[in-house]
C-alpha cells in the first residue's frame, strides 16, 4: 500500500521524481567506484607484495649461484696442488719401498736414487736419514733433521708433504716430502727417505687463481703463515720468520684464518683493507695447508644489475599496468553511466564495451608477452653462465683424468709387481672398470651440459632479445646438433616404434646466418614432423628424410620431409600464420611455424615453402643465401 502511494505521488511531482532518481545513481555510482577502487589497490599490493618476495627469491638464488662459481673456481686450485702433492707422495712411497731403498745400504742406495732425480725430473734431490736424525741426500750433503716436520712425522708412520723450508743443502725454499722406510720387523720405521721438491708449483698455481680484476689467492700452512702470496714479503718460513694471519689486527682476517687452519670449507662477505670482499677457502687433503681466493664484491654481484634493471623495469610495468586497469574502470564505469542515462544508446554502448574489453585483453596479453620475454632471456643468460663454466671445465677434467690414467698405466708397466697393499687395493678399486668406465662419465657428462646449452640458447632466441651478429657455421653440424636434442623423440618406447632419420647431406660451405636462430627453424620443423608422424604410426613406421645441397645461386637449400598425416589445403594455406594451430589445447599455441618464418624470410631474406598431401606426409624446404645482403 505504502509503495503503490509512493509511485502516484512520485508522478504528481516528476521534478522531485528526477531528483530523487539523481541521487539514487550518484550514490550508486560512488559506491561502485569506492568498491572498485578497493579491490584495484588490494590487487596492487598482492601484486606488488608477491613481485618483491619473488625479486628476493631469484636474487637470493643468483647470489648463491655466483658465490658457488667462485668456490668451485677456488677448489680447482686446491684440486690441482693436491693430484700434484698426491703424485709426488706416491713416488717417494713407491721408492721407499723399493728393495734397494729397504737394504738402508747407502752406496748401493746413491746411483739408485740419483738415476731417479733424473728419471722423475721432479725433485731437487732426495735424502735417507737413520732413526737418529742422521741424512746423506744424493747432493752430498749430511746435516742432521732431527728437528724437520717431515723426519718427525715419517717415523711417526706418515707419508707427508711437509710445510716449505728452506734446504739446508741446498739452500733452496722447497717442499719436503718424506716416507717411512719399512722394517724388516717391529712396526717402528728403519728409517726416512726423504725428496725435495720446488714450490713454485704452488706458486704458479695460487698465481694463476683469480675472478676478475683485483682478486688474488693465497695459501696458508697450518700456523696460519702464509706459504704463497702475491706479496712476498708475508710468506714465512721455519728460517725466516713472518707474521701469521692468526695474529692479524683485522679481526674478520683472524676469524677466516682460524677457520682456514681448522680445514673449513666456505665462502664469506669480509671488509678487508676498507673494501667489501668474497673470501672463498678450502683445505688441502695431501697437505696441513688451505687456499683462499679474495674477490672484489663487485666482481660476483655485477651479473645482479640485470636482475635489479629487470625488477624495475617489470615494477613499471606493474604500475603501468594498474594505472591503465583503473583508467579503464573509469571509463567503463562512464560508459555504464551514459547505458543508464539513455536506454536509447543501449546497443552501440554494449558493443562498444565489448570492443573495448577486447582490446584491453590484447594490450595485456602483448605486455604478458614482453615482460615474460625479458623475464626469460635473463634467467636464460644466468643459467648459461654456470652451464658453460661446468661445460669448460669438464674438458680440463677429462684431460687430468686421462694424464692419471696414463701415469697409472706407466705405473703398471714399470711396476708390474706392486707390493701386496697396492694389489689389494688395485682388486678393491677394480683399476680396470674405472679406466674403462671414466672417460664413457665424462663423455656423457659433456653430453648433458651441451643439451642444457642448447636449452639455454633456445630460449634465448625465443625470447627475441639475443641479437646476436652474424656468423659463418657449418649447416649440417647444426642439423645434427637439433637432432641430438630431439633424440628422445625419435627413440623406442613401449607406446611407438623408433622414428627413423635418413641423412642426405651435401658438401656445403660455411652459411653467414645467425646460428641459433636457424636452429630453432630445424628444431620447430622437425617437432612437428615428429608429432604428425606420432598421429600416423598406426598406418606405417616413422621416418624423417634430411637433404641438403648448394644450387648455382649461391643458395643452400634444407628439405625436410616426413611420412606423417600431411595437412589439407586450407591448413596449408594458414601454417605460417600467427597463433594457427590444428594441436589440441595443451599441446602448441600456433607460434613455432610462425617464428620459423619470422627467423628465415625476415632474418636471413630467405624462403620457406611447404609441399603436403594429406595421408602421405609434408615437406619443407627452406633456402638461406650463402651470405648475408646486409
Amino acid at each position: 500500500m505504502m509503495l503503490k502511494l509512493r509511485k502516484v505521488w512520485l508522478k504528481i511531482n516528476p521534478r522531485w521524481s528526477a531528483k530523487i532518481n539523481k541521487n539514487y545513481y550518484f550514490l550508486k555510482r560512488r559506491s561502485r567506484n569506492l568498491l572498485l577502487l578497493s579491490i584495484v589497490v588490494i590487487l596492487s599490493i598482492s601484486i606488488s607484495a608477491t613481485a618483491i618476495t619473488s625479486y628476493k627469491i631469484v636474487k637470493g638464488l643468483l647470489l648463491d649461484s655466483l658465490k658457488e662459481q667462485a668456490l668451485l673456481k677456488t677448489r680447482q686450485g686446491e684440486d690441482d696442488i693436491d693430484n700434484w702433492l698426491a703424485i709426488r707422495k706416491t713416488e717417494i712411497k713407491t721408492l721407499a719401498n723399493s728393495v734397494v731403498v729397504r737394504s738402508l745400504d747407502w752406496p748401493v742406495m746413491e746411483p739408485y736414487l740419483q738415476s731417479e732425480v733424473k728419471r722423475l725430473q721432479t725433485f731437487l734431490l732426495i735424502a735417507f736419514a737413520i732413526p737418529d736424525g742422521s741424512l746423506i741426500n744424493t747432493q752430498g750433503g749430511a746435516p742432521n733433521v732431527k728437528d724437520r716436520e717431515f723426519f718427525q712425522r715419517s717415523m711417526a708412520g706418515d707419508t707427508v708433504a711437509a710445510d716449505p723450508i728452506i734446504g739446508r743443502t741446498s739452500n733452496q725454499l722447497q717442499i719436503q716430502i718424506s716416507s717411512p722406510i719399512p722394517a724388516e720387523r717391529g712396526t717402528k720405521p728403519a728409517g726416512v727417505l726423504m725428496g725435495g721438491i720446488p714450490i713454485n708449483r704452488v706458486v704458479e698455481v695460487i698465481s694463476n687463481l683469480h675472478q676478475g680484476k683485483g682478486s688474488y689467492a693465497f695459501a696458508l700452512n697450518s700456523q696460519g703463515i702464509p706459504i704463497a702470496h702475491p706479496n712476498t714479503e708475508l710468506i714465512g718460513t721455519p728460517e725466516k720468520a713472518a707474521k701469521s694471519f692468526l695474529n692479524s689486527r683485522n679481526p674478520r682476517l683472524v676469524e677466516i684464518s682460524q677457520k682456514m687452519v681448522a680445514k673449513h670449507t666456505n665462502i664469506e662477505l669480509v671488509q678487508l683493507d676498507g673494501k667489501w670482499s668474497y673470501v672463498a677457502y678450502t683445505p688441502l687433503r695431501e697437505a696441513n695447508w688451505s687456499v683462499a681466493l679474495i674477490v672484489p664484491k663487485e666482481n660476483i654481484e655485477s651479473p645482479l644489475q640485470a636482475l635489479n634493471l629487470l625488477a624495475t623495469v617489470l615494477g613499471g610495468l606493474l604500475l603501468i599496468g594498474l594505472i591503465s586497469a583503473w583508467r579503464q574502470v573509469q571509463l567503463y564505469e562512464q560508459i555504464r553511466d551514459r547505458a543508464l542515462i539513455s536506454s536509447q544508446q543501449a546497443q552501440e554502448l554494449s558493443k562498444t564495451l565489448k570492443e573495448l574489453q577486447n582490446t584491453q585483453a590484447q594490450l595485456i596479453h602483448t605486455e604478458k608477452m614482453s615482460s615474460l620475454g625479458q623475464l626469460v632471456a635473463g634467467v636464460a643468460h644466468e643459467i648459461n653462465n654456470p652451464a658453460n663454466f661446468i661445460h669448460a671445465n669438464l674438458n680440463h677434467a677429462s684431460v687430468y683424468s686421462q694424464d692419471i690414467l696414463d701415469l697409472l698405466k706407466l705405473y703398471q708397466q714399470t711396476y708390474p709387481n706392486p707390493t701386496p697393499e697396492i694389489s689389494d687395493r688395485v682388486q678393491e678399486l677394480d683399476i680396470e672398470f674405472l679406466a674403462e668406465d671414466l672417460p664413457k662419465l665424462m663423455a656423457s657428462m659433456q653430453v648433458g651440459t651441451k643439451r642444457i646449452r642448447q636449452i639455454v640458447l633456445s630460449l634465448r632466441n625465443f625470447s627475441r632479445l639475443d641479437e646476436a651478429e652474424m656468423k659463418f657455421v657449418d649447416i649440417n653440424e647444426g642439423l645434427d646438433n637439433t637432432l641430438m636434442i630431439l633424440n628422445h623423440r625419435l627413440t623406442a618406447t613401449p607406446n611407438q616404434p623408433e622414428i627413423q632419420i635418413v641423412k642426405k647431406y651435401g658438401d656445403l660451405p660455411l652459411v653467414e646466418c645467425y646460428a641459433g636462430q636457424l636452429n630453432q627453424v630445424f628444431m620447430n620443423v622437425l617437432v612437428n614432423a615428429i608429432d604428425a608422424i606420432e598421429e600416423s604410426l598406426v598406418k606405417n613406421e616413422g621416418q624423417i628424410r634430411i637433404q641438403t645441397e648448394l644450387t648455382d645461386e649461391k643458395q643452400v637449400i634444407i628439405q625436410i620431409s616426413d611420412n606423417g598425416i600431411g595437412m589439407s589445403e586450407e591448413v596449408k594455406q594458414r601454417v605460417f600464420d600467427y597463433m594457427f594451430t590444428t594441436k589440441p589445447v595443451g599441446k602448441g599455441i600456433g607460434l613455432g611455424m610462425a617464428i620459423a618464418y619470422q627467423i628465415v624470410v625476415d632474418k636471413h631474406r630467405g624462403t620457406i615453402e611447404v609441399d603436403s598431401t594429406p595421408g602421405y606426409g609434408t615437406e619443407f624446404t627452406i633456402g638461406i643465401p650463402l651470405t648475408s645482403n646486409k
